[in-house]
């Protein structure tokens, strides 16, 4: 980071993509499994533009944040590693660890006392609450809890939506020395876990490739949706050159064309779109219901596009269809919080939101980076408390 206006604008962004996507998330939550004739129904033709709150006066976040939390407790826990052992495993390997701490949060496995518990996320009593969480996510973690591998051909949008916080870490301190076809390899095998479908992970590469190439400014400018439209586009011709480390360096061209060529054509079709005329939901739903993982990108695409000046907007936009609401509206809000910044979401979708101070913190750390390392001692209140959330531990954290 070269100044302090640099490094300024790189931390609202960090923050904007973690609490935009939280905000998407807990606006699109109330109306999930809603249609659109439903949610006009109850919302008006404008459909949902205000939190509805729970009776604690609270607005939810769903699995989508709880797991986007978990990968980002994941990829740190990696990252001191690294600095603390001098050595580590591909930085989306952390993520099997910390989802499996999501699950025992989800489904109160029965893993004893002395078993491991790797994220400070686990201190956490809020993240405890079952928000919907997805049957493909919960039964491949499952598996990998018995040290099986999951057998699925989900497509689903549950590893898409939890992915931005590689993109974060892996562009703000060089990963791979900055090799971003490497990059989104990891984000990609961070959703595979999970989803092994191709759809269900080239998505979450894709969506690396644009935060990445946000997150350097290259849609800054007056002509911000022509640019933005533009890098997208680029981002998706660009997929098909990434190699895939598990399947012999192949390139994802190579291994998977045809779904190279969906994911392309979807993203096309939603950048299309967004220079129209075409209302809003109705243009959404010809995209599809974003229950897949190429779909809700594309969603996210098509309003964070349309609407790249406004986040209010641009959220609004992308939860308000018959679908997949809360996914589109987390994936959507990362796009359009790391574009504008954290200072450009409005206050009222701050004031109650759940769990921002969790949110923000963690973003925090992402932007910050490692802070201890095996040369020095840890000898401050905040090395003390980075070694607390990211070391290697077999108890229960204290917060």
């Amino acid at each position: 980071m070269k100044d302090n206006t640099q490094a300024d604008k790189y931390k609202d962004r960090a923050r904007g993509c973690m609490v935009g996507g939280a905000v998407g998330d807990a606006l699109g939550y109330a109306i999930e499994f809603d249609s659109w004739q439903e949610i006009e129904r109850k919302y008006g033709p404008s459909g949902i533009t205000r939190y509805q709150l729970d009776r604690w006066g609270v607005a939810r976040i769903s699995d989508d944040t709880q797991m986007s939390l978990f990968t980002a407790a994941g990829i740190l826990l990696g990252m001191t590693r690294g600095y603390m052992r001098g050595i580590m495993a591909r930085i989306d390997t952390y993520c099997h660890w910390t989802y499996l701490d999501w699950l025992h949060t989800q489904q109160w496995t029965a893993r004893k006392e002395d078993e491991r518990v790797d994220s400070w996320l686990m201190d956490i009593p809020q993240l405890y609450s079952c928000r919907a969480p997805g049957h493909t996510c919960l039964t491949a973690l499952m598996a990998l809890e018995k040290d099986q591998t999951p057998v699925n051909d989900s497509c689903g949008c549950g590893g898409v939506m939890r992915t931005a916080p590689l993109a974060i870490l892996d562009f703000l301190h060089s990963y791979a020395s900055g090799d971003i076809l490497f990059c989104d390899m990891c984000a990609a095998e961070a959703a595979r876990l999970t989803h092994k479908h191709p759809l269900g992970f080239i998505s979450s590469a894709l969506f690396n490739h644009i935060l990445t190439r946000i997150l350097g400014g290259y849609a800054d400018g007056e002509d911000r949706q022509d640019l933005l439209a533009s890098l997208i586009q680029k981002a998706a011709e660009e997929i098909g050159s990434i190699q895939s480390a598990p399947d012999d360096n192949k390139t994802y061209k190579e291994l998977w064309p045809n779904h190279i060529a969906t994911q392309q054509d979807i993203i096309k079709k939603a950048i299309d779109l967004a220079g129209g005329d075409t209302p809003d939901h109705t243009a959404i739903e010809s995209i599809g219901g974003g229950w897949t993982g190429h779909e809700a990108l594309a969603i996210a695409v098509y309003s964070a596009v349309k609407h790249c000046a406004s986040f209010e907007d641009a959220i609004i936009s992308s939860v308000n269809h018959s679908g997949d609401s809360d996914s589109t509206g987390a994936v959507c809000g990362n796009i359009i919080g790391c574009l504008l910044g954290r200072s450009a979401i409005p206050a009222h979708f701050t004031k109650n939101l759940e769990l921002l101070d969790i949110i923000e913190e963690i973003a925090t750390d992402l932007y910050t980076g490692c802070i201890i390392s095996e040369y020095d001692p840890i000898d401050t209140p905040a090395k003390k408390r980075w070694a607390q959330k990211y070391c290697h531990h077999r108890y229960p954290h204290t917060r």
